[in-house]
């Protein structure tokens, strides 16, 4: 069978793709579903000469489009939101590399979270696929000018969280012991010991399970609510911690009774100490999480 130049082109993009859709909509199923999208679109144009250029000019596309119905539901979200968790087991793959087309880090998702559709959309196209402000203005339907303030701003939010770190395997061990010793003890030095002073604690439950509904901030206040949730635990004896790569670095699997209760990630600022923990429990963000 003859090969096909142009499926070739879309396949080699297709996982920073769907990583450029995810960090538009914050979800996976979304995600896919634009960029199969993409395909179709892609498959119609005349022989493109810049295919990779063209394919993140369709995904933008694409997913300003379905943002216009995101933006409305996000209004009315109760409590904090996070992103659909990308979890996958541990060990069996490889941490995402540095390019930033791949970045998917919560922190990260956050501040982009801060920007509007088409700041996100001028920083992506600009910075991850050297489209030319002229380009961008064509598809966004403003100016260049506009377009160049756009993407300046949003370098300027993203670069406000570049002191954070993903965690590494070790940090998770950490964690997960000084957790046990705390517990154990009673007494929350041990996990203390561990946090920054200015830690951010994020719980998304969506309104549909319980948890935090606001941002947590500060070691001690982080501390005392982790344990005393752990404490509630209804089924300790069911209850299993397992390491995964979620989001594209170490993090934690929760699961009570063989069902996923949340998703855990951590973050380090420049000292090594946990500057943010990230929880997702919105049971619908966890339903095609495989244990």
């Amino acid at each position: 069978m003859a090969e096909n130049p142009r499926l070739t082109a879309y396949l080699g993009e297709r996982h920073r793709l769907t990583r450029l859709a995810y960090r538009y909509l914050g979800s996976t199923s979304e995600a896919e579903d634009i960029v199969q999208d993409a395909w179709l679109r892609f498959a119609r144009v005349d022989e493109p000469e810049d295919a990779t250029k063209l394919l993140s000019r369709i995904v933008t596309n694409l997913c300003l489009d379905r943002l216009r119905s995101a933006q409305a539901r996000r209004e009315t979200y109760v409590g904090p939101w996070l992103p659909e968790p990308i979890v996958e087991r541990a060990g069996s793959v490889e941490p995402d590399s540095n390019d930033a087309a791949l970045d998917i880090s919560f922190s990260v998702m956050r501040a982009l979270e801060r920007l509007s559709p088409l700041e996100r959309a001028a920083l992506f196209l600009h910075d991850l696929y050297d489209v030319p402000f002229e380009e961008i203005a064509e598809t966004l339907k403003r100016t260049p000018a506009a377009c160049r303030q756009m993407a300046s701003r949003a370098r300027r939010m993203i670069r406000q969280d570049q002191s954070r770190f993903p965690a590494s395997n070790e940090d998770v061990v950490r964690f997960v012991a000084a957790f046990d010793t705390a517990m154990r003890a009673g007494d929350i030095e041990p996990l203390k010991a561990l946090l920054a002073a200015d830690v951010e604690y994020v719980a998304d439950g969506g309104g549909k399970v319980l948890a935090a509904t606001n941002v947590l901030t500060g070691s001690d206040a982080v501390a005392k609510f982790m344990l005393g949730v752990a404490r509630k635990n209804p089924d300790p004896v069911h209850t299993t911690v397992a390491p995964a790569i979620i989001n594209g670095a170490p993090g934690l699997l929760i699961t009570i009774a063989g069902k996923v209760e949340q998703t855990m990630s951590f973050e380090l600022d420049a000292g090594g100490a946990i500057s943010g923990v990230y929880v997702v429990r919105n049971p619908d963000k966890l339903a095609d999480v495989e244990v």
